[in-house]
């Protein structure tokens, strides 16, 4: 017979789960990042809604899996600056390619243009970690 002791159970600040406010603000970022890619391309009817919500899951379900698997989640102990921003750098290296692709074969795309891949690597990097930092700010002054 086991019993289930409160000792067994890990403390809640050590629990793997996101904070959810953490996770909203990435995907806002990620959708933003789009929202202005379809902008600047001029994509607007009644196909710019479905298309800006398939392009951002593409990119945000790699993203959270990548992000939560390389510690861009971990919180406490909150580690420095350098490792918190690296974490998210990290992830989006790995997550952006894996959601072009994805993007790509949700839309039965044969190819993924390499201008396409540059900008989405670098600026959607630029506000994915700048997002971060600002996260980061906000949590080590508390």
């Amino acid at each position: 017979m086991t019993t289930n002791n409160a000792t067994n159970a890990p403390p809640r600040a050590q629990t793997a789960r996101p904070p959810w406010w953490l996770l909203a603000g990435d995907w806002l970022v990620l959708l933003l990042f789009v929202f202005i890619g379809q902008r600047d391309h001029s994509i607007s009817g009644p196909g710019a809604l479905p298309s800006l919500l398939n392009t951002a899951f593409s990119l945000g379900l790699p993203w959270t899996v990548a992000a939560f698997v390389l510690g861009a989640y971990r919180l406490r102990p909150l580690p420095g600056w350098q490792v918190w921003l690296g974490r998210a750098l990290n992830a989006w290296l790995v997550a952006a390619p894996l959601g072009l692709v994805l993007r790509a074969l949700l839309r039965n795309q044969d190819a993924i243009p390499v201008i396409f891949i540059l900008i989405a690597m670098s600026i959607g990097g630029l506000m994915i970690v700048g997002w971060r930092a600002l996260a980061y700010w906000w949590v080590s002054r508390r």
